[in-house]
């Protein structure tokens, strides 16, 4: 079974989207329904590749690695973003992933602290379902941002003002 998407572009495109609503929005976003507010930010990492590439060609990381404006002149060159290290936090529980594009699997997962003894694997099973129903809660947040008319009119040029803003303009 094939596992690329019907739609490559949209991985990299949710990746960019959601580096870019972090910022936007300070890291704070309300994915509504039962999951509610939530802080989301760029950790240490962010893979990018040329299109039609499938590994990473330019990979920064360290501190602050969302506000480099290495990172910023690797969109604005037309790198795509492969991989993006993230943090959230939900109320008092932190999580901290890799996102993967194309299929945007769930990597190098932390989840916050687990009950040790015999409930231990139950408490990590309900903090990683947890931590899927958040990623879903963000992919429905791109989803309807990416489909509202809004989207051609000012997310995008808001999202490549940034990009160009963040390079020197």
């Amino acid at each position: 079974m094939d596992e690329r998407p019907l739609l490559q572009h949209l991985p990299a495109e949710f990746l960019t989207w959601l580096w870019f609503a972090s910022i936007r929005d300070g890291g704070n976003m309300n994915l509504g329904g039962e999951i509610g507010w939530i802080d989301v930010w760029v950790d240490d990492r962010i893979a990018f590749r040329a299109a039609g590439d499938d590994k990473p060609r330019a990979v920064m990381t360290g501190e602050n690695t969302a506000e480099a404006i290495e990172a910023l002149a690797a969109l604005a060159g037309g790198r795509l973003v492969k991989e993006l290290r993230i943090c959230i936090r939900r109320e008092d529980r932190e999580f901290a992933l890799t996102l993967k594009n194309p299929t945007l699997d769930l990597t190098q997962v932390k989840l916050p602290g687990a009950v040790s003894g015999d409930e231990a694997i139950y408490d990590r099973m309900g903090l990683y379902e947890e931590l899927t129903f958040i990623v879903a809660g963000l992919l429905r947040k791109f989803a309807g941002e990416r489909t509202a008319e809004s989207w051609d009119e000012a997310t995008l040029p808001a999202m490549r003002a940034w990009v160009r803003d963040g390079v020197g303009g």
